[in-house]
């Protein structure tokens, strides 16, 4: 298995055994855990704007330690001095963190992207190199998502805690439609359960999507 050194940026080649994890083998040089190496169209939560993204085609992979910031500028014919609620709760949610080497980010914020002319000006949020990245063990770097089947209707979601009902549950839905193609799509039945508290649910059969009015 490969590993990357998030302080030097070596990769490393090291053998895994059954039980063992990448994360106990140091960089040879750096003594720092290494990282895994991510792999083509693996799928990765963005931790800029939260959404699902697929590396190598709508996302990308840093190759250096970087903080988001927001800068002021035009948007159309008026200037934008304050970040508007979205670009807001995207820099809340990072709180100034140091996205280390290897973190996987929307292609939308992709630092050495080709950008049209002007764009520098324009307000935005903005990928920038941290002038202090800091301890390397303290970066964010995300991990390659898990998908793993609903509990009740099998559905693959990606394994996240905010999946995990934290109590007994039902399903808001009785009915599935499974099958691919206008001619082998079918309704099937829902496993009512109860299922086990910290059991995972799909966004169309978590109950509590229906009491938070979504």
């Amino acid at each position: 298995m490969n590993g990357r050194c998030p302080k030097c940026g070596e990769t490393h080649n090291v053998r895994v055994g059954r039980g063992d994890k990448l994360s106990n083998h140091d960089c040879p040089a750096c003594g720092v855990a290494l990282r895994g190496v991510a792999s083509g169209r693996g799928r990765y939560l963005c931790p800029v704007d939260g959404f699902v993204v697929t590396l190598g085609q709508t996302a990308v992979q840093l190759d250096r330690p970087m903080v988001l910031s927001w800068q002021p500028g035009t948007f159309g014919r008026w200037h934008v001095s304050e970040p508007s609620e979205l670009d807001a709760q995207c820099l809340q949610r990072l709180a100034g963190r140091i996205l280390g080497t290897g973190c996987v980010v929307s292609a939308h914020y992709d630092p050495d992207r080709d950008r049209p002319k002007g764009w520098t000006e324009q307000a935005g949020l903005r990928l920038i190199d941290a002038d202090d990245p800091g301890d390397p063990t303290a970066w964010l770097v995300n991990e390659r998502l898990v998908y793993r089947p609903c509990t009740a209707c099998t559905s693959r979601i990606p394994d996240l805690p905010d999946h995990h009902v934290p109590s007994a549950w039902t399903p808001r839905r009785a009915w599935a439609t499974k099958g691919r193609g206008q001619y082998r799509r079918a309704q099937v039945a829902v496993d009512q359960g109860p299922h086990p508290a910290g059991s995972l649910a799909c966004p169309d059969c978590d109950p509590r999507r229906r009491t938070a009015g979504r």
